[in-house]
């Protein structure tokens, strides 16, 4: 069965219009090519077109250009479906062949991405349409007649459906509706609002972020992730979107009724409660460890204790696939935060991570009953293996270096002001240790 499929040979690609078309005609048959503009501003375009899958507009504008591209509908007659790497993802049910042909293309337009194809049959429907106007319906009856408009969408959006838990596709949709939200919390650093609310009768807590966007998408997918394999740990994720215009995104997430693990160690835990943690915190450890994803952030105030008497891990935000190791690119851009702001593990050294670290430390505040003691035993004998190391390029080394010299300067000038000092030092010497 044959498959109709799409090429985008972007502005600065068209130098090898001509021998990738010959190539196409050669493996595939050519249906339609056809020379477009985008009808906006070309990166509010591009950033419409990838939606949350495209980290930097700026760069792509300057990579691939803003002028008239080439788009070229070809039709695969004996498409071959299967596993590969796309990008330096792994990827099932994608056309194989067309995965290569998309590869080959790149390498002669002489930079990643300045060619833009199709691998699905989903993707196709979901390309054309935007580019053309027309849907893969219209496309399958023949070269759709007249003016095409392209329909590229404002909102992209996911959300969850059914039971049992079932993560939505990222696609172009509508912004989810929360009603009765409310702020509760801010964090300017990273421009994070927080709000609670109820979504499709659900209590919920919206994140939303106008500075690490691609991170909110993220901690959607790998927070889904981590609910199939571990749902008493993990709160359910709820929906997720990004509006493009805006360059700003929002995840919903299932409301964790009760406090943390900080107020309840405050409180006083009971050897039965240390017990029933320890079990989540192994549970917790043994998801983590099967799916490849690290936390980063864990320490008692990201554990809170639900309504059925487990402890759930939120904040999912900045969470990694070691298998896909990949940052949010205002994190890559702002060193400071990328290296320094996760303090769970700052004895580990620079862009050094380990979850089973951190939660041995976690463990270390409970009650030493016999369950715990052989939980942190479990831990501390994984934690070697477990550890991700992201070392930096000597460059950012050496701007940590001037930033630890910056506080160097600060605490002179703040010598007589006891509690800044105090913060400067601190500061300075999680710094410190990781140049």
């Amino acid at each position: 069965m044959s498959e109709l499929h799409l090429f985008v040979l972007w502005e600065k690609a068209r130098f090898a219009e001509k021998r990738i078309l010959a190539d196409m005609a050669r493996e595939l048959e050519i249906v339609c090519t056809r020379e477009l503009r985008f009808e906006d501003e070309p990166m509010r375009s591009y950033r419409r077109f990838y939606g949350p899958s495209l980290p930097d507009a700026r760069r792509k504008v300057r990579s691939c250009g803003g002028g008239a591209f080439l788009l070229v509908v070809v039709r695969d007659r004996a498409p071959a479906y299967g596993a590969c790497m796309v990008d330096g993802f792994a990827y099932r049910d994608v056309d194989v062949r067309l995965v290569t042909l998309k590869g080959r293309y790149r390498n002669w337009a002489g930079r990643r991405h300045r060619v833009h194809g199709t691998t699905t049959r989903a993707e196709f429907a979901r390309d054309v349409l935007m580019l053309t106007g027309h849907s893969a319906a219209e496309w399958e009856k023949g070269v759709p007649p007249g003016e095409w408009r392209m329909q590229l969408p404002s909102i992209w959006a996911a959300e969850s459906t059914g039971e049992p838990f079932a993560p939505g596709v990222v696609a172009p949709g509508a912004e989810p509706s929360v009603a009765d939200a409310r702020i509760f919390l801010e964090n300017k650093y990273v421009n994070d609002t927080f709000l609670e609310g109820v979504f499709r009768r659900t209590p919920c807590i919206v994140k939303r972020t106008s500075k690490a966007v691609w991170s909110i998408g993220n901690e959607y997918r790998l927070a889904s992730r981590m609910y199939v394999a571990a749902p008493t740990v993990v709160p359910r994720p709820l929906a997720w979107h990004y509006d493009c215009d805006a360059a700003a995104a929002a995840v919903v997430m299932a409301k964790v009724a009760g406090p943390s693990l900080t107020e309840l160690l405050a409180r006083g835990v009971t050897d039965a409660q240390a017990d029933g943690f320890a079990a989540d915190v192994r549970t917790l450890a043994e998801a983590l460890k099967r799916e490849g994803i690290l936390h980063r952030d864990l320490f008692p105030d990201n554990l809170l204790l639900d309504a059925d008497g487990h402890l759930k891990a939120i904040d999912w935000q900045l969470a990694i696939d070691r298998n896909h190791y990949r940052e949010d690119p205002w994190v890559a851009r702002n060193w400071k935060f990328r290296y320094v702001v996760f303090g769970v593990n700052r004895e580990l050294g620079l862009g050094v991570w380990n979850d089973f670290h951190a939660l041995g430390k976690v463990l270390a505040l409970l009650p030493q009953t016999a369950a715990v003691k052989e939980v942190s035993a479990w831990l501390a004998a994984a934690a070697p293996e477990m550890a991700f190391a992201a070392p930096p390029k000597g460059w950012t080394r050496f701007r940590l270096w001037l930033y630890g010299c910056s506080l160097r300067f600060q605490m002179l000038l703040n010598c007589r002001r006891p509690e800044k000092l105090a913060r400067l030092k601190r500061r300075w010497r999680t710094v410190r240790c990781r140049w």
